[in-house]
């Protein structure tokens, strides 16, 4: 392969996947001083809610009391620059998670790391970990004009799928039962005059009384865009998200499953009779493939009991999300009893036996069912703004990343805006 003319400096911290873990990730390294560079393989930035398009920022708001955000530091600041540009939707859909559009996201994600002064190189894809010894020293990327390297203290793996980890032979894990794929899409046309929850529901009763034996559906669930608009959240496809003949077989039939559960809803839903298709995603959600082994892995068991960790540095709020594998149609169960807020310990950020590296946003160091929780947006941001803090603090420090002072990284936490959980019970 062909030598990239692009020149790269010697980076402090390089994060790799601009979703909402690595930009908050990005952000918050250089905020804190490092030179930090993020790399993407899309052309934009945004990750699942733009690219994928749920158009929701999950677990930014406690699930218990909508009134109470939980997230704060570079969330506060997309939400507050996406809303600025015009990004606001219809205040009629669920409270409990936040609704913008993407494409005003995409712009205010651009923005913000510009101001921050983070260097951002779309249309890369690391294809490879440069590891000496036990430390992770750089990545091997793919560029429009041929392969590239660049060298860091820290790589900050916000892929998603874990791919630095894996690149790098750190230790990970994936689960029997990977939570199922979807499809997202848009219509428009849509009769305005009904609220999301009754449409929603309206959409659930077409398709439990005429879906063909065989249609494998989830929901559907709604976020209404604005009075003619709406997304759904309904195909439902299964298979490895890391196989690239699966990952290419699901998106496949999603496309094709989206296109009859759209010609159902047509028919029998007489608000969406004129609807047509908008839009389809860019990419599959992906809830979930590798996820690192760290030097803890946060269980189910942990979120029930609100355990308070000697290291927390971020907030989850999302209950047990579990998309089902076995071919369950409609609504599984998951909102019904949602989780307090809980701690998440900068360990599960950690590989147990790798330098050089951290890991934020969908896959941290968890069991399945709390990955269920962990795995949403607002939660991704959070562990991304820590494990940016922390990376700088390593580099500023000349330490290694598990080597850093909790009592520092939760400071430099606090004074960039975020919400952080107690250490000791009653103490803020």
């Amino acid at each position: 392969m062909q030598i990239s003319k692009w020149s790269p400096k010697q980076y402090e911290v390089v994060v790799c996947g601009a979703g909402s873990a690595g930009c908050a990730a990005a952000f918050a390294a250089a905020s804190a001083g490092a030179l930090t560079l993020l790399v993407e393989r899309l052309g934009f930035c945004g990750g699942t809610p733009v690219a994928a398009g749920i158009h929701t920022l999950d677990a930014i708001r406690s699930c218990q009391n909508n009134a109470e955000n939980v997230v704060g530091g570079f969330a506060a600041s997309l939400i507050e620059r996406t809303l600025t540009l015009g990004g606001k939707v219809t205040e009629d859909n669920p409270q409990e998670a936040l609704s913008l559009n993407p494409e005003y996201m995409k712009v205010a994600y651009d923005m913000l790391l510009r101001e921050a002064g983070v260097h951002v190189l779309f249309h890369a894809l690391a294809i490879d970990a440069t590891v000496l010894g036990n430390r992770v020293t750089g990545l091997e990327l793919a560029l429009l004009d041929g392969k590239g390297k660049v060298e860091c203290d820290t790589v900050i793996d916000c892929t998603g799928d874990a791919s630095i980890v894996f690149q790098a032979g750190a230790a990970w894990e994936m689960d029997s039962m990977l939570q199922a794929l979807t499809y997202h899409f848009r219509l428009g046309n849509v009769q305005p005059g009904c609220n999301w929850e009754w449409l929603e529901n309206a959409c659930r009763k077409a398709l439990e009384r005429h879906a063909p034996d065989g249609l494998v559906y989830g929901g559907p669930w709604i976020i209404r865009l604005n009075d003619t608009e709406i997304s759904l959240n309904t195909t439902r496809v299964f298979g490895n998200p890391v196989d690239p003949e699966e990952r290419s077989r699901a998106e496949q039939q999603a496309r094709a499953d989206m296109l009859r559960l759209i010609g159902i809803l047509n028919q029998h839903v007489p608000e969406l009779r004129h609807s047509y298709l908008v839009t389809g995603a860019t990419d599959l959600h992906v809830r979930e493939s590798r996820k690192l082994i760290g030097e803890v892995k946060l269980t189910e068991e942990d979120i029930d009991a609100c355990r308070i960790f000697p290291d927390a540095v971020a907030y989850g709020a999302w209950p047990f999300d579990i998309h089902p594998t076995d071919g369950f149609v409609g609504v599984h169960p998951h909102k019904e009893s949602p989780p307090r807020p809980y701690g998440i310990p900068y360990r599960c950020l950690v590989p147990a036996s790798m330098d050089g590296l951290l890991v934020a946003g969908r896959t941290i160091s968890t069991t399945h069912t709390a990955h269920g929780s962990t795995r949403v947006p607002g939660t991704s941001m959070a562990t991304g703004q820590a494990a940016g803090v922390a990376a700088a603090l390593a580099a500023r420090n000349r330490l290694r990343v598990r080597d850093v002072e909790i009592g520092d990284l939760r400071f430099e936490l606090a004074r960039q805006g975020a919400i952080l959980p107690p250490l000791l019970a009653g103490v803020a």
